[in-house]
């Protein structure tokens, strides 16, 4: 097996162990879950490169409009952002409230469809 297709095989099965965790924690179906992982990952990329607008469902029901980031994680907490499969929630440090947040990812509901990933500033 090639070296591509590792890292492939190796992506996909995180993808499907992410999605049966999300399915198993709110009944979701398989489609769904399958979407929401592929969806989160994206997310996840997007923010290891800058700031990324993006909106989720709160506990409360209401809507939070987020701008997020992963660019100082491994600053903050002396390790990279390796999101593991099993967990169903995402964290991302919130550029407006200054802080470091997290979501269930079956609240996820999708990233600004016109925002690029900002470049982060390095002043």
């Amino acid at each position: 097996m090639t070296k591509i297709k590792e890292e492939h095989s190796f992506q996909r099965v995180r993808l499907m162990k992410q999605a049966a965790a999300i399915r198993q924690n709110n009944g979701m179906n398989r489609h769904d879950a399958l979407v929401t992982a592929h969806r989160i990952g994206a997310l996840i990329r997007q923010m290891h490169h800058g700031n990324v607008r993006f909106h989720y469902t709160r506990q409360d029901g209401s809507v939070r409009h987020a701008i997020g980031t992963l660019t100082g994680y491994e600053h903050s907490f002396h390790q990279p952002y390796i999101p593991r499969p099993e967990n169903t929630f995402v964290v991302y440090y919130d550029i407006e409230a200054k802080g470091w947040r997290t979501f269930h990812a079956e609240n996820f509901l999708d990233i600004d469809a016109e925002d690029e990933p900002e470049k982060t500033r390095t002043e």
